[in-house]
């Protein structure tokens, strides 16, 4: 019985263990995306200003980069060649539509309805562009993310973007080699010129929407003007770029062009004969894994981009360190990014995600200048570097380091020139410019934003913006008046000094009064009154003798008495009341008395 038993025990440990061996694997299998399970050929292929991953084949990811560089020069030779950016715009074409599910935001209702029937998406990461596509021509993909880069190009230009300029160079990219829209529209449905150039987006406007009148007119007004007035567009879009503390007007009279307008008729817009430089490769795994987690963290999916981030590199490294700005909380964020940016020097990316972490210590805020003057060298075209690290400075005590940066800044990236406005307020507030500060915060506020439902939280960090400034502003106020009353005080030293003070009055001399009696016998005394000696007299030296004739009773109460001689005579009532208090030994009595007051 006890073998039996011994021998189960051995038998059930056996299959424990290799349950848990079988439960670790799956673990890890669940952990460790498969990147070959469906495909293992991805290729890569890239351009000047496209970088893109596939797991069709290499030949139809070079005809979509293709398509997309043909387009990108064709909105260089409408609005002059495109800026160049820092890192290039990032797009999946995948086969299967399982990849394509995982890869997307993740939204519920009739928007997740509508995600599922569009042949691409187009996200705005943290600090790249990617674009997402289904196996699909390049016109069907196009149509769906055309509008969206149109924007991202234009942006690119500009700080300032009017409504109709916007939508019209969007569109300009979605219509490329597509068939003209000649359906004319009703004066009821459409809008003047005048109303085109000066119409703003309204609070539910959706830029996702289909194409939308306003839209096509926008678009129509666009190709108008490059091809009757290109030297008035141009202007106008150097007017958008320059410095500018409100919307710049363009100079065209809205009224004078309308009848043109009116009439004018859409054309094809045909793509360039365009022979872009592209090379292409099958892509490692390694590297694909990295890119796919950041399209994930592009989709606010930082949890599922971290699976992808498990390889031992350094590029796995970092992406696992940048990760955990948005996935930590911040002080285990500002841990994990201050120690990668020391151990990974040469990755921009690390130093710029550390250096835009909002932290007090003066410590980490050293080390946030040093990784961002590193990412600068970096990533020269990345001008949210520049304006990030003019912030730090201010923090710093090098504050007038800053304002060449945040020109920089705004040069290199317009479209987001409401936040470089922002930190310029920052700076100015730090070296106690207070009205440059005052006009940079409004600015910030008027700039258009890239997103939309941030306005409102963004409008709050202006306002408080505006509070340190209003702060600043009257201690330096006080200060000033403080500093004026002091040279008011000063100078009225020097004109008219201060007189001598007055010497100390003497001081009162004590007075005695004493009393003489005259009679013909002799009378004893029992209670004498006297009166005060005001201090008064007794300041002025008044001395002297005053003479009564008092009559006593015989009981010895004074019965009567009166004044018959006095040297100070303001003393007199007051004498005579005290002597009438008087008392003497039993006795009927007339006596004079002679009071003498002296000063010791």
């Amino acid at each position: 019985m006890k073998v039996r038993y011994s021998g189960c025990t051995r038998h059930c440990d056996t299959i424990f263990f290799m349950r848990r061996i079988l439960f670790v694997l799956l673990f890890v299998l669940a952990q460790r995306p498969l990147l070959t399970a469906k495909d293992p050929k991805w290729f890569q292929v890239s351009s000047d200003h496209c970088l893109l991953f596939t797991d069709t084949n290499e030949m139809k990811g070079r005809r979509l980069v293709t398509d997309f560089e043909n387009r990108i020069a064709m909105f260089s030779q409408a609005f002059g060649k495109v800026p160049p950016r820092q890192f290039p715009i990032e797009i999946f074409l995948f086969s299967q539509e399982q990849d394509i599910t995982e890869a997307l935001p993740r939204v519920q209702g009739p928007e997740a309805e509508n995600q599922l029937r569009k042949n691409a998406y187009f996200l705005r990461g943290p600090d790249r562009i990617f674009i997402i596509a289904k196996d699909k021509s390049p016109d069907d993909i196009t149509n769906d993310v055309g509008h969206a880069l149109g924007h991202v190009l234009f942006e690119r230009y500009v700080r300032w973007r009017p409504f109709w300029l916007a939508e019209g160079a969007a569109e300009y990219i979605r219509k490329i080699g597509r068939s003209a829209d000649t359906k004319p529209i009703t004066e009821q449905e459409g809008f003047s010129a005048v109303d085109m150039l000066t119409i703003v987006p309204s609070a539910t406007y959706n830029d996702n929407d289909p194409p939308t009148v306003f839209r096509t007119e926008a678009y129509r007004l666009l190709r108008f003007l490059l091809e009757q007035k290109p030297d008035v567009l141009r202007q106008y879009l150097e007017s958008l770029h320059a410095e500018s503390e409100k919307l710049p007007k363009v100079a065209i009279d809205g009224d004078a062009i309308e009848p043109q307008f009116k009439t004018y008729v859409e054309t094809p817009l045909k793509p360039l004969p365009v022979s872009a430089a592209i090379q292409s490769s099958e892509v490692d795994t390694a590297k694909l894994a990295i890119h796919r987690g950041d399209l994930l963290l592009a989709t606010d999916r930082a949890a599922d981009a971290a699976r992808w981030y498990n390889a031992d590199s350094k590029e796995a490294r970092a992406a696992r360190a940048i990760v955990t700005r948005f996935s930590r909380p911040p002080a285990e964020a500002i841990r994990v990014l201050e120690r990668a940016a020391r151990e990974l020097p040469d990755n921009g990316l690390v130093q710029y995600h550390f250096g835009v972490l909002e932290i007090q210590d003066k410590k980490d805020i050293q080390s946030q200048v040093a990784a961002l003057e590193r990412a600068v060298q970096l990533l020269p075209l990345m001008g949210r570097a520049f304006a990030e690290l003019a912030r730090v400075y201010a923090l710093n005590g090098q504050t007038e380091k800053g304002l060449p940066l945040v020109v920089k800044a705004l040069d290199l990236e317009p479209e987001y020139a409401d936040h470089f406005y922002e930190i310029r307020a920052d700076v100015h507030v730090a070296l106690g410019e207070l009205p440059q500060a005052l006009r940079d915060a409004n600015v910030a506020s008027d700039l258009p934003h890239a997103d939309r439902s941030a306005v409102e939280h963004y409008n709050l960090k202006v306002s408080a913006v505006r509070k340190r400034i209003e702060a600043a502003r009257r201690e330096i106020d006080l200060r000033e008046l403080e500093a004026l009353r002091s040279e008011v005080r000063a100078e009225a030293a020097v004109r008219e000094p201060p007189p001598k003070p007055a010497p100390p009055p003497p001081p009162v001399p004590v007075g005695s009064i004493g009393y003489e009696i005259e009679t013909r016998a002799p009378i004893e005394v029992v209670d004498a009154v006297y009166p005060d000696y005001p201090e008064a007299l007794r300041r002025k030296g008044a001395t002297g003798t005053i003479t009564l004739q008092v009559n006593i009773g015989p009981d010895g109460k004074v019965k009567a008495a009166s004044i018959t001689k006095s040297q100070l005579e303001d003393l007199n009532a007051a004498t005579l009341d005290a002597v009438k208090k008087w008392s003497f030994k039993p006795g009927n009595r007339s006596i004079r008395l002679v009071l003498k007051f002296a000063l010791q």
